[in-house]
């Protein structure tokens, strides 16, 4: 079958016709993908999700464009290349690939030829790479991005004794000690996203950060969403199966609390079995939870020796850290009782200090 005779296949078969609802349109690149790698009778598929630098890119010159279609997200394409076809979904920052063809070399072409044309963001110093995921109508999805984050080292001021010792030690493990689960707690505005970002930053050599944004879908609307986050790839090599996943639910205290089982139902249940359960087992997970519920609220079963690695809690800095850390930043001011870092930054900057809310932790 000639190139010509695809086209016009294409071309005939999926002109839309007078009545076509919306639904259908929307799923009609889809649908393209699919005839395209079928009549090409591809076996090897590829699907990479990865941050990108642009939003819009000409892909003309790489094959040719079946269909492509522009939403509120983006700009979806079909793309017909040698010996394979490519469903392409770019916007936000991020980009999503789906490849087909005859055979495993040519989909690798493909994939680099595309990844390179859409400016597949590059590792810069400063940034590390974090997925975020999300239960959308039809099923989990991703994007990549690229997040400001600190070393340890400039931070490591910002905490007291109890915590920063710690989490400093979080941060050079390479593996789990026992258990896999880290919970965080403590109330709002005493550094755990900025703790977060540092973490992901160091641990990034051997352990990829996936942000969950609804951790109540994520464990509690069934188990797909959450295979499909434990499963997944990161764009990387085949090495991928050797790294570990640090999977984030932030502000979760509701799942955590002693009447979850009866708030949330199986949520609580579905988190355990993740970090100590069968469903655990071979995958290389760990889960980190953040709260600012107080600890005493917290479902004893979080808490057993065996299954959570790490329990830190966050705190604000007593009256002599508190002070040393503003004169570190060059304020003159001194504070006479405890303070979370929120309000010292606030001091800092020259604005009222009052009850600050947490930070989301793709927030920059």
């Amino acid at each position: 079958m000639t190139e010509a005779t695809i086209r016009e296949r294409h071309s005939r078969r999926y002109t839309p016709a007078v009545g076509w609802s919306v639904s259908q349109m929307f799923w009609l690149p889809e649908s393209i993908f699919v005839s395209a790698f079928a009549e090409l009778e591809a076996h090897h598929m590829r699907h990479e999700t990865f941050a990108v630098d642009r939003d819009h890119v000409d892909l003309g010159d790489l094959g040719d464009t079946l269909v492509a279609r522009r939403h509120a997200r983006g700009e979806t394409t079909v793309l017909r290349v040698k010996d394979g076809v490519a469903l392409i979904e770019v916007g936000r920052g991020s980009a999503s690939v789906e490849i087909a063809g005859v055979d495993h070399g040519g989909v690798d072409r493909i994939f680099e030829a595309l990844s390179e044309r859409l400016g597949a963001a590059q590792e810069r110093e400063g940034e590390v790479p974090i997925t975020f995921w999300a239960l959308g109508h039809n099923g989990p999805k991703s994007a990549q991005r690229r997040v400001a984050a600190p070393p340890w080292s400039e931070i490591a001021a910002n905490y007291g004794h109890d915590t920063g010792i710690p989490v400093a030690e979080l941060m050079t493990a390479r593996v789990p000690a026992a258990g896999r689960l880290v919970l965080w707690h403590g109330e709002p505005g005493t550094g755990k996203t900025h703790a977060l970002r540092a973490l992901g930053r160091v641990w990034n050599d051997w352990c990829s950060t996936h942000f969950i944004t609804d951790p109540e879908a994520f464990l509690g609307s069934g188990t797909s969403y959450l295979l499909d986050v434990l499963t997944s790839g990161d764009g990387r090599d085949a090495a991928e199966n050797a790294r570990w996943k640090l999977v984030v639910l932030e502000d979760a205290g509701e799942l955590l609390s002693a009447d979850a089982h009866e708030r949330t139902g199986q949520a609580l249940s579905r988190l355990l079995n993740v970090t100590d359960g069968v469903l655990g087992q071979g995958m290389k997970t760990i889960v980190l939870v953040t709260t600012n519920e107080p600890l005493g609220r917290i479902h004893p079963a979080i808490q057993r020796a065996g299954r959570c690695w790490r329990e830190i809690e966050f705190g604000p800095l007593d009256v002599a850290s508190a002070n040393r850390w503003l004169a570190a930043h060059d304020s003159e001011i001194h504070v006479d009782v405890a303070t979370p870092l929120a309000d010292l930054f606030a001091i800092v900057r020259g604005h009222e200090v009052k009850k600050a809310a947490n930070f989301g932790f793709g927030a920059v």
